[in-house]
């Protein structure tokens, strides 16, 4: 069955004509994007996720779009699953279009960053949403290794 269309707006995030990617993104998602958007619907049919996870066509890393909270759990940890096994010295987590992290998605994220810096490498947040800032201020001593950039 096919699954419906994506919410996810195509943001020309694509390399410039000659650049080579570092990895084979398609390659490396085709299996996570297709388990989480079924994941995702919770059982419902014709609903789709209130979160996707893309890759960034321009670097290693992903696009979250959605919401992070108890419904998309498991979309969340299946995504980050993935980024946590993109190779490369820094990996990208673009926050730009998540509208709301609740504190077991802000958890999740420092596990990711645990994972990513134990194998010698960087997990860099672009643009987190305000929910995050909020956690952090929170809990800022569990929060410490998390890395947004400027």
């Amino acid at each position: 069955m096919p699954s419906p269309p994506s919410p996810h707006r195509d943001d020309g995030s694509v390399p410039p004509a000659g650049v080579q990617q570092p990895y084979d993104a398609d390659a490396a998602w085709a299996d996570a994007v297709v388990r989480c958007t079924a994941d995702g619907t919770g059982g419902r049919t014709g609903t789709a996720p209130s979160l996707t996870a893309r890759p960034l066509r321009n670097r290693p890393g992903a696009r979250l779009s959605g919401s992070c909270d108890l419904d998309t759990r498991p979309i969340l940890s299946a995504a980050l699953g993935v980024v946590t096994r993109i190779p490369g010295p820094v990996v990208h987590l673009d926050l730009s279009a998540v509208g709301f992290l609740d504190a077991a998605a802000v958890a999740a994220l420092v596990q990711a960053n645990a994972t990513v810096a134990g194998q010698g490498r960087r997990l860099l947040l672009h643009h987190p949403p305000y929910s995050l800032r909020k956690v952090v201020e929170m809990f800022p001593d569990e929060c410490a290794a998390l890395e947004v950039a400027a």
